[in-house]
C-alpha cells in the first residue's frame, strides 16, 4: 500500500546531490506531486554510476533512478531563468534545496523574499554545513561529513585507520532528517497558517547519529572503533554460509542465546555476569564462533523470527530472493510458523514478493528530453517510464508565463 499522506500538496526541489533528492524521492513515495528543477545539462545524479548495460547513459544511472523516482522534471538556466523557478515556487506547497543562501539570495530566492510572497511556503535548505557557523560557505564531499561529523572515528578495526561507509550515507541520513524536518513544519503550518524555514547541516545529521557516543563525552568517555564486535555478545560472526549478528548484550537477551547455543561452556560462572563476560570476552568470542560456524543463514534466520537475539546478515541478492521478507504488514512472523491458524477451509499461502518488473517500470524516470532547454520549450518530464513524452511547465503553473526573451 503506498503511502498518500502528501498526495495534495506540490513540492519544488531544487538539487544536486543525494541528500535533498533523497528528501524529494520520500516526498515522492508519500503521495506529493514532486517537480525536480534540473540544469541543461542535467542532475548531477544521471552521470554517477553504475549504469544499467555498463553505458554511461543519463536515463540509467542507477543513483538518479533511486533518488529521482516519482518525480516530474523541468530544465532551468537558474541565473537567467530565476524568474520561472519563483513562479514556480508560488504554486507550491514545499521547496527543497541544497543550493546554498549565495547563490539564491541574489536570485530573490532568499526565505524571506519567498515569504514575503508565499506566506505558506515551507522551505528546506540541506548543506554541508548549515547557513550559519565558521564553516558555511566550504564546500564538502560525503566522506567529509563523515569524517567531520566523527562517524568515520568510530568505523572500523582499532589497528587500522578509519572506515567510510558504503556508498554515500551521510547524504542519504541527511535525506532522512530534510523529510522529517520539513513534514513537522509542515505539521506546525496547519496551525499557525504560516510557512516555515529548515536550515540543516549535514554534519550536524553525522554527529547526532552517533548514538550514545555523543553523550559519553560529556562522561570524559572517548568512543574508538571496535572492528565486527563491540563485545563477543554485541557483533558480527561467521557462519556456515556467509555472516550472522549477535545481539544478546542485555542479561534477558543472554540468557535466551543460552538456550538457542545449548553449549555448556556458556553457563561456568566465569560468564553468569556482565562484567564475566567483558572479562573473559575473547574466550567467550572463539566459544560462539564455533557455534555460530555449525549454522546456515536460513537458520539464523528462523531463530529471529522467533524472537532469538540473532539473524542473518543480509545481502542484495539474498534479500531480492527471500520472497515474503521484503513485504510489509502482509504476514506477522507467528502467522508465517502457524499455517494451521488459517480459518477452517480456507486455504493459507506463503507471502510472496510480486515478480520483477521492467527497469523502466520499476524506476519510473523522467522523459529523456531533460536536456532540452526551458527557454526553447519549457519542458516537463512525467513521473512516468523512460519515454514518455513531455509536458510543458505551463501545465504546471496553470497560467502562461512571458518567455525569458520577450520583450
Amino acid at each position: 500500500m503506498h503511502m498518500k499522506a502528501l498526495a495534495d500538496l506540490r513540492v519544488i526541489e531544487l538539487s544536486e546531490a543525494a541528500a535533498a533528492a533523497f528528501a524529494g524521492r520520500l516526498s515522492a513515495d508519500a503521495g506529493a506531486e514532486v517537480v525536480l528543477v534540473e540544469p541543461p545539462e542535467g542532475h548531477q545524479l544521471r552521470r554517477e554510476g553504475p549504469f544499467r548495460g555498463q553505458t554511461e547513459n543519463p536515463e540509467s544511472s542507477a543513483a538518479h533512478l533511486h533518488a529521482n523516482a516519482g518525480k516530474r522534471s523541468v530544465t532551468l538556466e537558474l541565473e537567467t531563468q530565476a524568474d520561472l523557478l519563483r513562479a514556480l515556487l508560488l504554486t507550491a506547497d514545499i521547496f527543497i534545496t541544497d543550493a546554498s543562501a549565495d547563490l539564491l539570495d541574489p536570485l530573490g530566492l532568499s526565505w524571506s523574499a519567498l515569504h514575503a510572497q508565499h506566506r505558506t511556503l515551507v522551505m528546506t535548505r540541506v548543506t554541508p554545513f548549515g547557513d550559519t557557523g565558521p564553516y558555511r560557505r566550504y564546500a564538502a564531499t560525503n566522506l567529509v561529513c563523515l569524517a567531520l561529523g566523527g562517524q568515520l572515528k568510530i568505523t572500523g578495526d582499532p589497528s587500522r585507520p578509519p572506515l567510510s561507509n558504503f556508498g554515500s550515507q551521510a547524504e542519504y541520513q541527511a535525506g532522512l532528517s530534510v523529510f522529517a524536518g520539513t513534514v513537522a513544519n509542515l505539521l506546525l503550518r496547519d496551525s499557525s497558517g504560516e510557512g516555515e524555514y529548515l536550515d540543516l547541516s549535514i554534519q550536524d545529521v553525522v554527529a547526532t547519529n552517533l548514538e550514545h557516543r555523543s553523550p559519553a563525552l560529556n562522561l570524559g568517555l572517548v568512543a574508538n572503533r571496535a572492528g565486527l564486535s563491540v563485545s563477543a555478545t554485541y557483533g558480527v560472526y561467521p557462519c556456515a554460509d556467509g555472516w550472522v549478528y549477535v545481539t544478546a548484550f542485555a542479561p534477558a537477551l543472554w540468557e535466551r542465546l543460552k538456550k538457542i547455543a545449548p553449549l555448556s561452556e556458556l553457563n561456568e560462572d566465569r560468564f553468569s555476569t556482565q562484567e564475566g563476560r567483558l572479562e573473559h570476552n575473547d574466550e567467550l568470542q572463539a566459544i560462539l564462533t564455533g557455534w555460530t560456524l555449525s549454522k546456515t543463514s536460513e537458520e539464523m534466520r528462523e531463530l529471529a523470527l522467533r524472537g532469538d537475539p540473532v539473524t542473518a546478515a543480509e545481502t542484495p541478492a539474498s534479500l531480492l530472493d527471500s520472497g515474503g521478507r521484503l513485504s510489509i504488514g502482509s504476514t506477522t512472523p507467528s502467522q508465517a510458523r502457524s499455517p494451521s491458524s488459517a480459518a477452517p477451509g480456507s486455504t493459507q499461502t506463503p507471502s510472496r514478493r510480486p515478480p520483477h518488473r521492467s527497469w523502466e517500470k520499476q524506476t519510473r524516470s523522467f522523459s529523456p528530453r531533460y536536456r532540452r532547454r526551458a527557454a526553447d520549450g519549457l519542458a516537463v518530464g512525467a513521473a512516468a517510464p523512460c519515454g514518455t513524452a513531455s509536458r510543458r511547465l505551463v501545465d504546471l503553473l496553470g497560467r502562461p508565463l512571458p518567455r525569458p526573451d520577450a520583450a
